[in-house]
């Protein structure tokens, strides 16, 4: 496992630990971030070729916009997942 391969999963783990005590996230937001979390996970478990880079790049940036104004953490982590997939060839 690459250096960046763990640093990624490291930031995906906190930002699950982030979303479970965000006491004011809105419910549907809440799962969305859960759901694209778990995409970039199975995303990072795959070969790059396998993965859906653009569409999963295109949920990732929605989940900044959606969270920025509200949970500026939260946004800066998932900018971090984009960032480090985009690096990884995801």
């Amino acid at each position: 496992m690459s250096a960046e391969h763990e640093k990624l999963q490291a930031t995906l783990n906190q930002l699950r630990e982030q979303l479970k005590q965000a006491k004011e996230l809105d419910p549907a937001v809440a799962e969305h971030l859960n759901a694209v979390i778990g995409e970039a996970n199975d995303a990072l478990a795959a070969r790059p070729a396998e993965a859906d880079s653009t569409a999963l790049n295109a949920r990732l940036s929605d989940a900044v916009l959606k969270v920025e104004a509200s949970h500026p953490d939260l946004a800066m982590n998932l900018g971090s997942i984009i960032d480090a997939l985009g690096r990884m060839g995801i």
